[in-house]
C-alpha cells in the first residue's frame, strides 16, 4: 500500500542472530554433556534429573525478575554482564567435579542462560522494522532453534571421542565469541518511544506480567506440551514399533520442513497477519501427531514428521511476533519473558504428563493423545483471537 519496507538485515540483527545461535549451541552442548559426564561419576541417573531440575527451577524464578531489570538498565551492557557471568560458570566446572559443586553451576547456570534468553529476544524484537516483525522474529527463531538442534548433536558426537573437560573447552571459546558479538551490538531501548503511556512510573510488578499477552501464553504452552512429548519419547517410541534408532528421522523431516515454512511464514505474517498461519499450523501440527501414533513405517515417520515441523516453524514465532504487538514497546520484554516461562511451564508439564500417560496407553497412543492439544490450540485461538487488539489498534 505504498509503505517502505525497513530494511531487516542490518548489521545489529546479523550481530543478534550470529550471538544468539552460538550461544544456543554452546549451551546446549553444556546440557547435553552434563548428563553424559555425571553418569562416568555416579551410577545413580537421578543424579543428571536433578541437574536439569535444579536448572529449570533457577531459570524460572530468574524470568520473573528479568523483564523488570532489563526496563531498568542498559541492555547492552546487561547483556555483555550476562555473558561474562555465564563464561564464569563454565570456567567454575574446572574447579571441582563433585556432585553437589555440579549442581550448583547449573543452578548459576540456569539464572544466567534465563536473562541472556529474555535479553536477546527482547533485543532482536525491538531492532527489526515494525513492518517486517514477522519476519524478524521467525528467522531470529530460525537461528536459535538451529542452535538448539545442533549443540546437542555436537556434544555427543565429541564426547565419544573426547573428555567433557576439553568439551568444556570448546564451549568456553564459544561463549567468547558471543561476549565478542555482544560488545558491537547497540542498546535499542527507547528506539520506539513513540507512545504517550510509557510506563516509567508503574511500580516494578507490573512489567512481570501483562494480561494482554496472557492467550499467546497459554498457546505457546500447549504447543511445548505436545513438543516435549516428541522430544522425551521418540527413542522409545522407534523400539516400541521395530524402527529403533531409525524413529530419530523423524527430526530430520521436522527440521527440513520447518527450515522451508519459516523461509516465508514471516513475510506472510506482516502481509497478511497471524491468522492465515496458525489456522493451517494448528491443523497440521495435529495431523502430525495422530499419524505419528499409528506409524508403522519409514514413510509414515516422514510425513508425520514434516507436518508436525510445520507446526514447528509456525506456531512459536508467529504467536511470539503476534503477542508481540499486543503491548507498548516498552512492555516488550515482559512479552517475551512471559512467552519463555510459559515455554518452560509446557515443557515441564509435556515431560511428566506424557511420560505417566505412556505408561498406561504406550509412546504411540500418547503421541495421537497428545494431538488434543493441538485441536485446543485452534479452538482457544478461533474463540479469543478475534478479541485480542493490537497495540497500535488500542491507540488509535
Amino acid at each position: 500500500m505504498g509503505k517502505i519496507k525497513g530494511k531487516l538485515w542490518t548489521n545489529q540483527y546479523v550481530i543478534i542472530i550470529s550471538l544468539s545461535l552460538v550461544m544456543f549451541a554452546s549451551f546446549y552442548m553444556i546440557t547435553a554433556g552434563f548428563p553424559i559426564f555425571v553418569s562416568t561419576i555416579s551410577k545413580n541417573p537421578a543424579i543428571a534429573g536433578t541437574m536439569t531440575t535444579t536448572l529449570m527451577a533457577a531459570s524460572l524464578v530468574t524470568r520473573f525478575f528479568a523483564s523488570v531489570i532489563i526496563q531498568k538498565v542498559n541492555m547492552k551492557w546487561l547483556l555483555v554482564i550476562s555473558l561474562v557471568y555465564f563464561l564464569g560458570t563454565i570456567g567454575l566446572t574446572f574447579v571441582n567435579d563433585s556432585i553437589g559443586f555440579l549442581i550448583f553451576i547449573r543452578a548459576l547456570q540456569g539464572i544466567g542462560f534465563s536473562m541472556l534468553t529474555i535479553l536477546v529476544f527482547t533485543i532482536s524484537s525491538q531492532i527489526v522494522p515494525k513492518s517486517r516483525l514477522g519476519e524478524g522474529i521467525v528467522f531470529f527463531a530460525m537461528s536459535t532453534s538451529v542452535g538448539t538442534t545442533m549443540g546437542p548433536l555436537i556434544a555427543i558426537s565429541y564426547l565419544a571421542h573426547f573428555s567433557f573437560r576439553s568439551m568444556m573447552m570448546v564451549t568456553l571459546g564459544l561463549m567468547t565469541f558471543s561476549l565478542v558479538c555482544s560488545f558491537f551490538t547497540k542498546n535499542p531501548v527507547k528506539k520506539e518511544q513513540e507512545s504517550p503511556q510509557a510506563t516509567k512510573k508503574e511500580p516494578f510488578y507490573k512489567y512481570m506480567y501483562d494480561k494482554r499477552v496472557l492467550l499467546p501464553c497459554i498457546l505457546v504452552t500447549l504447543n511445548y506440551i505436545t513438543i516435549a512429548g516428541t522430544v522425551n519419547f521418540m527413542g522409545a517410541f522407534g523400539k516400541e514399533i521395530d524402527l529403533g534408532g531409525r524413529i530419530s528421522q523423524f527430526f530430520i523431516a521436522q527440521g527440513i520442513a520447518m527450515v522451508i515454512v519459516r523461509a516465508f511464514s514471516g513475510k506472510i505474517f506482516d502481509r497478511f497477519g497471524h491468522r492465515v498461519l496458525i489456522i493451517p499450523g494448528a491443523i497440521s501440527g495435529t495431523a502430525g501427531l495422530v499419524l505419528l501414533g499409528f506409524s508403522t513405517s519409514m514413510v509414515m515417520v516422514w510425513v508425520s514428521g514434516a507436518l508436525f515441523g510445520i507446526a514447528y516453524a509456525i506456531i512459536h514465532p508467529i504467536i511470539q511476533a503476534w503477542a508481540l504487538t499486543l503491548v507498548p514497546p516498552e512492555k516488550k520484554a515482559t512479552a517475551n519473558s512471559m512467552l519463555l516461562i510459559f515455554i518452560d511451564f509446557g515443557l515441564a508439564i509435556g515431560s511428566v504428563g506424557l511420560g505417566f500417560l505412556a505408561k498406561s496407553v504406550g509412546y504411540g497412543m500418547t503421541f495421537s493423545y497428545s494431538a488434543a492439544f493441538m485441536v485446543i490450540i485452534l479452538l482457544l485461538y478461533l474463540m479469543g483471537s478475534k478479541k485480542t487488539e493490537t497495540f497500535k489498534e488500542k491507540s488509535s
